[in-house]
């Protein structure tokens, strides 16, 4: 049985390359909260809104190359749409957070919940031949940190702005680890698989 085209290695490996950059951003951004507080609160969103628009366009241009409307098709789709919504809410939320500086987390936690449900479904529904493990490890990653922030809230600045960056630069990892490692089946060879 033949698969559905997945996205190229490319967009997966600029998706990889960009939650790695919001990762090594946020741990020098803990250096910064040290430091200057206030501007810090202000720079947090910033790199977190354009990781959400890239990484929503990447979606979205993997989703527009597929070659027919397939399950993981419309789940690039949605993950594209979502990443695009929380970019705008970010952005709305601007004024707030120079108020409070962690207001942004619940919509950050929001987000990874809701993406690694995404995750989860085009894990389950997805033709690999191997790789299938990272892409449930990726998808239950997101879902805890979700889960985490939601449950045990960050007191302060700095440890806010830690685990964002141990988040993303975790999920950097192991979305390199899927575009290295993930395999579709043996209709699509050359093909990598991506994940929402």
């Amino acid at each position: 049985m033949a698969s559905e085209r997945l996205p190229s290695r490319l967009i997966l490996g600029l998706r990889a390359l960009l939650a790695l950059l919001l990762g090594l951003t946020g741990l020098f951004m803990v250096l910064l909260a040290a430091f200057l507080p206030r501007a810090t609160v202000a720079l947090i969103v910033q790199p977190f809104t354009g990781f959400v628009v890239l990484d929503g366009l990447l979606c979205l241009i993997a989703a527009a190359k597929a070659a027919r409307v397939h399950t993981s098709k419309v789940l690039l789709v949605l993950a594209g749409l979502l990443d695009l919504a929380v970019g705008v809410a970010a952005v709305a939320l601007i004024p707030r957070v120079s108020e409070r500086g962690i207001a942004i987390l619940p919509l950050v936690a929001a987000w990874a919940v809701a993406f690694g449900l995404l995750e989860l479904a085009w894990a389950a529904t997805a033709h690999v031949l191997r790789g299938r493990p990272i892409l449930m490890v990726t998808a239950v990653v997101s879902l805890a940190f979700g889960v985490l922030v939601y449950l045990w809230p960050p007191r302060d600045l700095m440890t806010a702005v830690w685990r964002l960056a141990v988040y993303f630069f975790f999920l950097g990892i192991l979305r390199l680890l899927v575009t290295f490692r993930v395999q579709a089946s043996v209709a699509d060879p050359g093909e990598a698989a991506a994940v929402p």
